[in-house]
């Protein structure tokens, strides 16, 4: 069973200006992360604000062992300031040890679909990552970049996160079950005096 992993604006359990969640749970209410662009530029590493923190996303740790080897699926959604920003994304996916230590490279940088619309809209790609062996306690850090699409130009790259629906979600997901130690929280119901039964 595929594993989907979302970006959030929570902030990682690890600490740390500019870490944020990967979370297996969907939020709800939108937030939205602007990075600076720079005419000739080719690679900036997103950030909270224009010219601000960089980010990056980190799971919990993983609960078991398990050896990350099917097609991974990343879609983003995003926006640039006008057309002559020329920019999209590119994403590279890391495993790391429980402290966030890189310890080695599942998807290397790698483009995301083409150029970003001037309306938030979806970008995505289907990547062949190196397959790796990852141990419980284990984590996976995701770090997006603005990449030029042609000659990048001044101007501001946003990327959405939060959403609930996977269609206009920006995700992760993995072909194999993947399990962490994240708590996940579901409403209980009451009736007939009992928890669980609505």
């Amino acid at each position: 069973m595929a594993a989907n992993f979302f970006l959030r604006s929570s902030g990682s359990p690890l600490g740390g200006t500019g870490n944020l969640l990967l979370s297996q749970t969907s939020g709800s209410v939108g937030q939205n992360y602007g990075t600076t662009t720079t005419a000739g530029g080719t690679k900036i590493q997103l950030t909270s604000t224009a010219g601000g923190t960089a980010i990056q996303w980190f799971s919990q740790p993983f609960t078991e062992a398990v050896t990350i080897s099917g097609n991974v699926y990343v879609q983003l959604r995003g926006i640039e300031s006008a057309a002559t920003v020329n920019a999209g994304f590119s994403v590279l996916v890391e495993r790391c040890d429980n402290a966030g230590a890189v310890l080695s490279t599942i998807i290397p940088d790698t483009a995301v679909g083409g150029e970003l619309p001037t309306a938030f809209g979806i970008v995505s790609a289907n990547i062949t990552p190196t397959s790796t062996a990852m141990s419980g306690g284990e984590r996976v850090k995701v770090t997006v970049f603005a990449v030029n699409v042609g000659t990048m130009g001044a101007g501001t790259v946003n990327i959405s996160v939060n959403q609930a629906a996977l269609g206009n979600a920006s995700y992760v997901q993995f072909n194999e079950d993947i399990v962490t130690d994240e708590v996940i929280e579901i409403n209980q119901y009451v009736g007939a005096g009992r928890y669980g039964y609505n």
